[in-house]
């Protein structure tokens, strides 16, 4: 049983390999702003209600009377490829032994992300905001006879988080907010084991979980021109307690099975400046963004005798943008944006077959439109890998048969979204 709760653990912190930013973080909340690779997010570039995910407090730039609320919905498409080439030569004569030989495989799955966003407007100086994200997840799907089979097939994990939050604007240059997460998280893992005294053939064992957690968010921003603003956002841990079951070959051997999970803290700067004179028709903006991965430092099983470490870093994640803004067609934004996402892995020996992540640059842009008291918005990134993917991993599979993986990886991510908002 204490075996079968650690290695639900590791299923839950490994589930979203292919999440389209580092680690199993998803930052795609709002085609808006994903259109600039999500520089100007925490200062509200786009003054719509996807403040109320990344920074509730600046909401109060937007053009809101009293009464008045702003809804936002979206939805992503994410296209992922990611291909492992396995050098065989190199690896583990023990691989194999659940009935995989296949050198290379794609471990993708694509995946549509929906979300939703309100702001209200209660007085002149308080607001309220709601936002419907999927903060963390993704999945990755192996095919059953690849070599590595022993050490990852299917992982999966699903998110909700529901963040209602309040805004108060302090005076004319500075707002301040503070709200509470509720986050649902379902996951599950699936891996083959090879043929033992108790089992004559190779079996396939899988393990869910699913709980609910709380965690919360404070920032603030700071107007410092009627053409620029500055805003933060710090957004809480959130620590699950998992319960499920285990199943082997499609069976339950195990109810009411649970692990601790760790969604980590992360710390958000940004900046937003209208340009002036002749370069009036123009916007910059950037992000900062810190991530304290390192609370995952390893997964330990002990009754298997394996004890793996991850030994993961904190991470930084940089994006700059610009907005154009053209006379000819009132109401028309033209986006772009780039952004560099720092990968909490450091290195090939550190790198597992669940969790083959690596740095990567973000290529965005996008277009928005409004029209009255509707708007629409556009946005395409092409996200590809930087540096070393190498794979070069060593594991202990139940407690006696240990394995190593040697390879390379190869990945690109397409991301398509579309938003709708709307004002009454």
């Amino acid at each position: 049983m204490k075996a079968i709760k650690s290695l639900s653990c590791s299923a839950i912190l490994a589930a979203a390999n292919i999440a389209a930013a580092a680690g199993y973080q998803i930052v795609e909340q709002g085609a808006s702003n994903m259109g600039t690779a999500v520089a100007g997010a925490v200062a509200n570039a786009n003054l719509d209600a996807t403040a109320a995910f990344w920074n509730p407090s600046a909401v109060a730039a937007m053009d809101l009377k009293v009464g008045e609320t702003r809804t936002d919905s979206a939805v992503f498409a994410i296209l992922p490829t990611l291909c492992i080439n396995v050098d065989a030569a190199k690896s583990s004569p023990t691989l194999g032994m659940a009935g995989g030989s296949k050198m290379h495989d794609n471990c993708a799955t694509n995946s549509i992300v929906p979300e939703f966003y309100l702001v209200h407007r209660f007085t002149e100086n308080l607001y309220g905001t709601l936002s419907v994200t999927a903060p963390w997840g993704l999945e990755s799907d192996y095919e059953a006879d690849w070599i590595g089979n022993m050490q990852a097939m299917r992982s999966y994990l699903f998110t909700v988080d529901v963040n209602p939050s309040i805004a108060y604007k302090v005076n004319d240059w500075l707002t301040i907010n503070g709200g509470v997460s509720c986050q649902f998280a379902y996951c599950t893992l699936s891996s083959m084991m090879p043929a033992s005294a108790g089992m004559p053939s190779a079996y396939k064992i899988d393990l869910t979980g699913q709980g609910w957690s709380v965690g919360g968010n404070v920032g603030f921003t700071i107007q410092y021109a009627p053409d620029g603003r500055f805003g933060f956002q710090w957004r809480s841990a959130v620590e699950h307690t998992l319960t499920g079951n285990a199943h082997i070959n499609g069976n339950t051997i195990y109810k009411g099975i649970s692990a601790d999970m760790h969604m980590p803290h992360t710390f958000t700067f940004g900046v937003y400046q209208r340009l002036r004179g002749c370069l009036s028709q123009f916007a910059v903006m950037a992000d900062y963004s810190y991530t304290m991965w390192s609370a995952f430092d390893e997964l330990y099983v002990p009754e298997m005798g394996l004890r793996v470490p991850e030994n993961w870093k904190d991470t930084s994640r940089v994006s700059v943008g610009l907005h154009y803004y053209p006379e000819q067609i009132k109401d028309l934004t033209l986006r772009f944006g780039v952004c560099f996402d720092e990968s909490p892995v450091r290195s090939a020996t550190e790198r597992t077959a669940r969790i083959p992540c690596a740095d990567r640059l973000w290529l965005s842009t996008g277009i928005g439109y409004t029209y009255k008291n509707f708007s629409i918005d556009l946005s395409y990134s092409y996200i590809f890998v930087l540096g070393n993917t190498d794979i070069s991993r060593s594991e202990t599979i139940g407690g006696m048969l240990p394995t190593h993986l040697e390879g390379s990886y190869f990945a690109h991510i397409h991301v398509l979204g579309i938003q709708l908002g709307m004002k009454f």
